[in-house]
């Protein structure tokens, strides 16, 4: 697992593992976002008589929630990479300043579960 950058200067490792967690994090949450708006959109659809636009939402919904899943396992993965780098209350922290969700899907209770496995 390499830190550094592109380049002959080598990253702070911090800084990099702080970057490359706030990075799985905000993908986890966007993927997140983009679920909860395309059920509604089903929801909205589902009612229609038209075939092809349930069809269309229920594919944007497999391949969101596939999407959220892969999402889910980059930010384990990359979690219990930074470990190695961060201590595990400032790896928490991180995530539960960026999601301030108080769900059992929320990247705090992810990375927590994560780095506790």
């Amino acid at each position: 697992m390499s830190f550094s950058t592109s380049g002959s200067i080598p990253a702070d490792p911090k800084l990099e593992a702080r970057r490359r967690l706030t990075d799985a994090i905000v993908t986890y949450l966007q993927v997140c976002t983009d679920l909860a708006a395309a059920t509604e959109r089903a929801t909205a659809t589902s009612g229609s008589i038209d075939t092809a636009a349930r069809r269309k939402a229920y594919q944007t919904l497999t391949e969101l929630g596939d999407q959220v899943r892969l999402a889910q396992r980059r930010l384990v993965t990359v979690s219990r990479q930074v470990r190695r780098i961060m201590p595990a209350v400032d790896i928490e922290d991180v995530a539960k300043k960026l999601d301030k969700r108080d769900t059992p899907e929320s990247a705090a209770v992810l990375v927590k579960a994560a780095l506790a496995g």
